[in-house]
């Protein structure tokens, strides 16, 4: 594919193909399904022949096939996927947000350490919120901090509101949440406060108990360290 716009996001495994990209590929799908948020979701599965980022080429990827139509009108621009850490994980990098770029190379170890699950594809940070132990799936493509409400049998400490969430994601579209005020939010060895968060009452998922929008607690970027699998959350 020849200079096409991919969205990178730590929180997706794997990578995603746009249905639209796969017509004009010619790409053969297989019928599958997904589980986002506890909700199953109808996908399909395709291989990729090669994908080119920087340093990186992957070849023969197998990626998940959904409409990004609705990503495309929330960002205004063409969208053909989106990146995960499947094929990030391949090079040290390093995402600067506050100068919108991104290095590949040697990184340093400044900031929170997460440790990557190489099988699972994902970064996944042991937190504390309200002092509740939680699994926090490290997300680049979120910008709030949400906890998946099955999960979590302790939430007494949550002062709950109900509102309604929408977004770009095919999970939260039309989703019910509860919003709550998360005056403590701790994972390695620092505290966080955050105004607004966001609890998914009928959500669920093995591996972790929400997600953390590396933007919603204030990080100016992210680093990425192969030969150590870590990331790096940077203030």
């Amino acid at each position: 594919m020849q200079h096409r716009n991919f969205v990178l996001d730590t929180g997706t495994a794997p990578s995603i193909i746009d249905t639209k990209s796969v017509r004009e590929l010619g790409l053969a799908t297989t019928a599958s399904t997904m589980v986002a948020m506890g909700k199953i979701i109808p996908t399909g599965i395709a291989v990729l022949p090669e994908l080119d980022l920087g340093p990186i080429q992957a070849v023969s990827l197998r990626v998940q096939v959904q409409d990004l139509s609705r990503l495309e009108r929330d960002l205004g621009i063409s969208v053909a996927g989106i990146i995960g850490l499947d094929v990030l994980s391949k090079s040290s990098f390093r995402l600067d947000y506050e100068k919108k770029h991104m290095e590949f190379g040697q990184v340093s170890d400044e900031g929170i350490p997460v440790s990557f699950d190489e099988r699972t594809g994902t970064a996944v940070a042991l937190a504390s919120i309200e002092g509740i132990p939680a699994r926090l799936l490290v997300d680049t493509g979120s910008d709030r901090v949400a906890v998946l409400g099955r999960n979590l049998s302790e939430t007494k400490r949550l002062a709950l509101r109900t509102t309604r969430q929408r977004g770009s994601s095919v999970a939260d579209q039309g989703m019910e949440v509860q919003v709550f005020f998360a005056p403590d939010i701790a994972f390695g060895g620092k505290h966080f406060t955050l105004e607004k968060a966001y609890f998914i009452p009928d959500a669920s998922y093995p591996a972790f108990d929400g997600i953390l929008g590396v933007r919603a607690l204030g990080f100016r970027a992210i680093a990425y360290d192969r030969a150590r699998s870590a990331i790096f959350l940077q203030k």
